[in-house]
């Protein structure tokens, strides 16, 4: 199995058993499931981080983008408990 093979499996199994796992205890919030995979993912590219330095630009991009959205997340929560106080 090649190491591409082998780091897209492991993504697979991590997003199929963290929704698995939320969806289980009743999460319902798009940005609970967005701020897990984020995490996930960046996890996963770190522990593969020896693959093809061309590969491994475009997946800092990648990574770059879900962050970007990670942080329009925590954003959008902070206004939010600013304006409910």
């Amino acid at each position: 199995m090649t190491l591409y093979n082998r780091y897209l499996l492991m993504l697979a199994g991590l997003f199929s058993l963290s929704t698995t796992v939320l969806a289980a205890y009743g999460q319902d919030r798009l940005d609970a499931y967005l701020t897990v995979f984020v995490i996930e993912y960046l996890v996963a590219t770190l522990l593969f981080a020896y693959l093809d330095p061309k590969a491994r630009r475009l997946l800092d991009a990648v990574g770059y983008v879900l962050f970007g959205g990670f942080l329009v997340i925590i954003i959008l929560k902070v206004v939010e408990i600013i304006k409910g106080a």
